[in-house]
């Protein structure tokens, strides 16, 4: 499967981006793909809940469900997707760095129409692992900018 990471450093405790990246709710203010999100089992996520939400990827609105399959606070937490069209890993773990500041690694694994391999894979080489690339960077800039930003306003009050 193509994969696709994202590191990337955020001035606020783990603690604060932890919180952020469990509020499902939250997540298309910043995930740049997702257009919404349609229906949730938990909020904040935890292992087992199960989320529905519309993305745009290219050209293409689709609708999926993920399940949260591996929670490990404050640390790292899995999400699975698994349609006929398009399967997908995401996973987020957030380190710290001792510094009041943490590092963010976003990956996402994913495999477009698993069915047809040959079509599929000529989709991703050609389109998809670009589109991955400059959605999920943007999304992780947008995730840094509102926690800084959430963080920067609780910490002077």
């Amino acid at each position: 499967m193509p994969k696709v990471e994202i590191v990337q450093r955020i001035h606020s405790p783990q603690k604060q981006v932890w919180e952020f990246i469990c509020d499902i709710e939250k997540a298309p203010e910043w995930v740049a793909v997702m257009e919404s999100l349609l229906k949730t089992t938990d909020n904040p996520v935890r292992e087992g809940t199960v989320y529905w939400e519309s993305s745009r990827i290219g050209i293409k609105d689709i609708e999926t469900e993920w399940e949260v399959t591996y929670f490990d606070p404050p640390h790292m937490q899995a999400h699975e997707c698994d349609e006929s069209d398009f399967k997908a890993t995401l996973t987020m773990r957030v380190e710290d760095n001792g510094d009041g500041t943490c590092t963010l690694f976003h990956t996402t694994e994913y495999q477009l129409l698993p069915n047809f391999r040959l079509m599929g894979g000529l989709i991703e080489a050609l389109f998809l692992k670009r589109i991955m690339k400059k959605k999920l960077n943007e999304s992780i800039e947008n995730c840094k900018r509102m926690i800084e930003s959430e963080f920067k306003t609780e910490g002077s009050l």
